[in-house]
């Protein structure tokens, strides 16, 4: 066992001598949607490391500024084994194996799925504040998120929208951007092309049928600009039909925090639309 130790961090200080070391015992998240909670309600020092994708302005959903002070971490057991963490917050990847290793290695683990509803989402945060021992800091986010929500109910017709991500990415019913969508006044224009849950939507058939309105990313981006200048002839074909709204995709995948950035896009477009909002 000694010997497979001294391999792991031979291997380690080989191929990570530039990365910052990962203080020992302390709280890892190799989630991007949890580390944006983290930064909310940790405590200083209390996170030792964070997921690689908060270190990636395309991907993170936590503060850029706050993720990069910290290490990041992948997902594998190596990883995670090698950086001696209390505890590890991490996805669902119990069928890979990881959270088992941990287990055997004596490493609490803290996995949580994808919320599908608001409701999903708040447990969610409780259980990582519970974790940190951060019960108080977690229920001022989660006020902030309730006061980001419309209190009653838009009157008049939904508006039909789409989530529409790079790649054709669609967020469907079940999800818990289509319960956004809903809370907003918004009819999540998914279903009118045969999409459940998440799916792809190509171009044309969006093109052939379009919704009243459809969020997605305006602005390039590295391998996205092929997506990005077929968005733009899209632009051009529905000006005057379609509201385009910039919704960058870091704020399809993640609660939390990202609901309030969410929730003011939404807000703003549905304004637009009708004048009797809340």
């Amino acid at each position: 066992m000694r010997f497979g130790w001294c391999l792991l961090w031979t291997f380690a200080l080989a191929g990570c001598a530039s990365q910052p070391v990962i203080a020992p015992h302390g709280v890892v998240s190799n989630n991007p949607c949890i580390d944006s909670v983290l930064a909310q309600i940790a405590l200083p020092g209390q996170v030792s490391a964070v997921s690689i994708y908060s270190h990636d302005p395309d991907s993170a959903s936590a503060p850029l500024a706050w993720a990069r002070q910290l290490p990041a971490i992948g997902i594998s057991a190596e990883e995670l084994l090698l950086a001696r963490p209390n505890m590890v917050l991490t996805g669902n990847l119990a069928s890979s194996g990881t959270n088992a290793v941990l287990s055997r290695a004596g490493i609490k683990t803290v996995a949580l799925g994808v919320a599908p509803t608001i409701a999903d989402d708040m447990h969610h945060i409780r259980t990582i504040a519970a974790a940190l021992g951060r019960g108080d800091a977690g229920e001022a986010l989660i006020s902030d998120i309730q006061e980001s929500l419309p209190s009653t109910p838009f009157s008049g017709p939904a508006v039909s929208a789409i989530i529409w991500q790079n790649g054709g990415f669609v967020a469907g019913k079940g999800t818990l951007q289509d319960e956004l969508l809903a809370r907003h006044g918004f009819r999540n224009a998914s279903a009118q092309y045969g999409l459940s849950s998440w799916g792809i939507l190509p171009l044309e058939t969006l093109m052939r049928n379009p919704p009243v309105v459809i969020f997605m990313p305006t602005h390039k981006s590295g391998s996205d600009i092929r997506d990005m200048r077929a968005r733009q002839k899209l632009l051009a074909y529905l000006d005057g039909r379609t509201r385009i709204i910039d919704f960058p995709e870091r704020l399809l995948f993640c609660g939390g925090p990202t609901i309030i950035k969410v929730s003011s896009i939404l807000s703003k477009t549905r304004a637009h639309f009708y004048q009797d909002r809340p």
